[in-house]
């Protein structure tokens, strides 16, 4: 794997959360991955859990617009900055969100592991700056 190649994976993990593209999650993330969306949460172990995580998250979310932007690859890490702004249907409200992971790579080009951290932007933060528009 190399910088083109993490940059591909990038991509292709933004169109899955834009799309709601389950199918190609399995390309992504190897059989034995290891994925925690919170530094303080236990590891989601397999493939089997990756999916269930993101098919709860996804039916939760329409409109969304998510930018995956890579920041380094080297020795088979990459980490990555995203973006998503996104309609959450349980909270009725818009959300924008902001975050950042570290992924480990197999020979295989599918992550082994990905630890990740994020905040979403407070709804009375994006109250005032609309209201200083």
């Amino acid at each position: 794997m190399n910088n083109d190649d993490f940059r591909g994976w990038c991509s292709s993990l933004a169109t899955v959360w834009n799309q709601h593209n389950l199918v190609a999650l399995p390309k992504l993330f190897s059989p034995a991955i290891r994925y925690q969306e919170h530094p303080f949460e236990p590891d989601l172990h397999g493939l089997a859990a990756v999916i269930g995580y993101w098919r709860t998250t996804l039916a939760q979310h329409d409109q969304v617009e998510c930018v995956i932007t890579p920041v380094v690859f080297a020795n088979g890490r990459g980490v990555a900055e995203w973006r998503t702004s996104l309609y959450h249907n349980n909270q009725q409200q818009t959300q924008t969100l902001a975050g950042i992971f570290i992924v480990n790579f197999d020979a295989y080009g599918q992550a082994t592991e990905l630890r990740e951290w994020w905040l979403a932007q407070a709804v009375e933060e994006q109250h005032l700056c609309n209201a200083l528009d």
